[in-house]
């Protein structure tokens, strides 16, 4: 049975800022590691400062698959670290994730 006169059952937990890590957050922070501004990462791949910006809040899924490789190029990383990030794999082989390449 529920107790009404609970007001919140649970931690306090902001799940939007939880530890989850998403595709964008994974190319904010290799942009960085790399000390590029958004629009210099847009010029190596030829698309716009937004548009990285867009990658990086996650406004935007789909991501040409040209634009794509010049963006793993670029931030010098692989498709399997930008994708599914340092915990999992998709072919669950194991290499070196989020490597330089």
């Amino acid at each position: 049975m529920l107790n009404f006169r609970v007001k919140d059952a649970g931690p306090d937990v902001d799940y939007a800022k939880s530890a989850m890590e998403t595709m964008g957050d994974r190319i904010r922070v290799l942009r960085e590691a790399r000390k590029l501004t958004q629009e210099q990462l847009g010029k190596l791949v030829g698309v716009s400062k937004s548009a990285v910006s867009q990658w990086e809040d996650g406004s935007t899924k789909n991501i040409k698959l040209v634009t794509f490789l010049a963006l793993l190029e670029a931030l010098r990383t692989d498709h399997e670290y930008l994708v599914y990030g340092a915990g999992r794999q998709a072919s669950g082989r194991s290499k070196g994730v989020g490597r330089a390449l």
